[in-house]
């Protein structure tokens, strides 16, 4: 036997959704933040190629320092984590992939990282910094698609 129940009111559902895009109390709410976003954009590409330096230092951390290798790489997972979530939102979705990837690489807290590791690492960065400086917005036509597609296989194979 299936019972049914009534779907709760919703008083933030407006009645007409085309009116409330336009004069409801969120279409000035969203504008702003839309306006805002866009303004954030215009600048992405030079506060992400910060976050990749900040991710090559900790790079070179890791290399010099074996010992406290896993504890750089738990910072490197940060600055990929955060890559990762900003690179969409502003436009830079191959950001995104990248990101992600080397969040994968970089996420395993019992793994003894080796130098084929910091090695793939490496090659994340450096294709961040290509996709920020060249400004390659989107997802990089075929090339970026083969980039990010090669890399993720480098690191399910690393990984495996």
């Amino acid at each position: 036997m299936v019972t049914l129940f009534p779907m709760p009111a919703n008083g933030n559902r407006p009645k007409d959704e085309d009116d409330a895009a336009e004069d409801g109390a969120l279409g000035p709410v969203l504008a702003r933040a839309e306006a805002a976003i866009a303004d954030l954009a215009k600048d992405y590409s030079t506060w992400a190629l910060a976050d990749v330096a900040k991710g090559r230092a900790t790079l070179a951390a890791a290399e010099a320092d074996v010992a406290n290798r896993a504890a750089h790489m738990e910072t490197l997972f940060r600055v990929g984590h955060d890559l990762k979530g900003q690179g969409s939102s502003f436009g830079y979705p191959l950001i995104t992939k990248l990101g992600h990837s080397l969040c994968a690489l970089t996420r395993a807290r019992d793994l003894t990282y080796e130098a084929r590791h910091l090695d793939l690492a490496k090659s994340h960065l450096d294709a961040m910094q290509l996709v920020l400086t060249k400004e390659i917005k989107g997802e990089g036509g075929q090339v970026g698609a083969e980039l990010a597609a090669k890399l993720v296989a480098r690191v399910d194979e690393i990984l495996a």
